[in-house]
């Protein structure tokens, strides 16, 4: 009769599945480690490529600014004298300076934020990207004193238009046409005269005026506010990021 010899394989000890088991779990844990570094390694990326798109766009800002603000300065200006020789009992004599103002002080002053990265930043939720809280409270902040900026301007709009009908009335709007004729406003020769004299469409004229002034006053204060907070973002966001 044939005799089986059945073979034995010993059995493995505990401490071998202990070290099978340790070393699967380090070879999946550092398998996520990595990837977990990877992922922040690109969102750090992106954080900096953010702050310095953000940097190009307040750049941008800032040049918009310094011009509204000059060019608001300018018409403030201008209305103080419109004013002050509408008033004057020689207006007669002045009426080049008169035409000039009264022409220069309505066209619109309109600012176009360059907020590509803010909206970018607020539709895509990678706000949470930038780690700084100081940074992105200042950054949401300059973002809605802008809006509201551009929001205002819709009264401007609109005094703008009362403004202007007023001057239909009150001067020759044949000499308007003259002086706009090239690309910038320019000054009337022969000393024209107003359309109307009459008291009450003067003073109702000089009334409209007080609106533009107050308007320019207005926005010029925020454009002011606006370049200061766009400047120190941009210190801000250089000492954060290293980007100097």
């Amino acid at each position: 009769m044939e005799v089986h010899h059945h073979a034995h394989t010993s059995r493995k000890k505990w401490t071998h599945y202990f070290w099978e088991f340790l070393m699967l779990f380090l070879a999946v844990f550092c398998g996520f480690f990595a990837e977990y570094k990877l992922e922040h390694t690109i969102e750090h990326q992106r954080e900096e490529q953010y702050m310095r798109s953000m940097i190009d766009d307040l750049k941008a800002d800032i040049l918009m600014l310094e011009k509204n603000i000059s060019l608001r300065k300018s018409r403030l200006g201008m209305t103080d004298s419109l004013v002050e020789l509408l008033n004057s009992p020689q207006r007669d004599r002045y009426g080049n300076d008169i035409y000039f103002f009264a022409r220069s002080s309505s066209p619109p002053v309109n600012i176009f934020p360059n907020d590509g990265t803010i909206q970018q930043l607020k539709s895509s939720g990678n706000l949470r990207l930038i780690r700084n809280n100081h940074i992105t409270s200042h950054i949401m902040a300059y973002d809605q004193k802008m809006r509201n900026v551009l929001f205002e301007m819709g009264d401007e709009i609109e005094v703008r238009s009362e403004y202007r009908q007023l001057a239909r009335k009150l001067f020759n709007t044949n000499v308007f046409f003259e002086i706009i004729a090239k690309d910038e406003i320019g000054r009337p020769v022969n000393n024209p005269q107003l359309y109307s004299n009459d008291a009450g469409l003067i003073n109702e004229f000089i009334g409209q005026v007080q609106y533009v002034k107050r308007i320019h006053q207005t926005q010029l204060i925020k454009s002011e506010e606006l370049l200061v907070q766009a400047k120190q973002l941009i210190t801000d966001i250089n000492k954060e990021y290293h980007l100097k």
